[in-house]
């Protein structure tokens, strides 16, 4: 069984800042495989400040273009690991939903919801 452990921070760990306010705070990012060798479902902490989103742990060695534009658009991709990681979708009020696909060592996609907390 492969784990979406390589797509760790499906959701932007660190973006170009064009977000408005409105995100910041901690979210709750669920990724649910539907296709491909990814078997299991994740749940990820993010943490949104001033618009820049990042994996709550603060740990990433992924290299990440894209991020989360003031209309809650998000459109990231990362390489880690040998692999190409496209994300995207949208964040509106306390929630948001999306589209991930992963290609490289790994080939699966899925879809992923977020839930703002407090």
């Amino acid at each position: 069984m492969v784990s979406l452990d390589l797509a760790a921070p499906l959701i932007p760990i660190s973006t170009t800042g064009m977000a408005q306010s409105q995100f910041d705070g901690r979210w709750t990012v669920t990724t649910i495989p539907e296709k491909g060798a990814c078997r299991r479902k994740h749940h990820y902490a993010v943490v949104v400040e001033k618009g820049v989103a990042r994996n709550a742990s603060g740990r990433t060695r992924a290299n990440v273009t894209g991020g989360l534009e003031p209309s809650g658009l998000v459109r990231v991709s990362l390489q880690r690991r040998g692999a190409q990681v496209d994300v995207t979708g949208t964040l509106a009020g306390q929630s948001g939903s999306g589209h991930w696909t992963i290609a490289g060592r790994l080939d699966c996609s899925g879809r992923w919801t977020a839930a703002k907390r407090g």
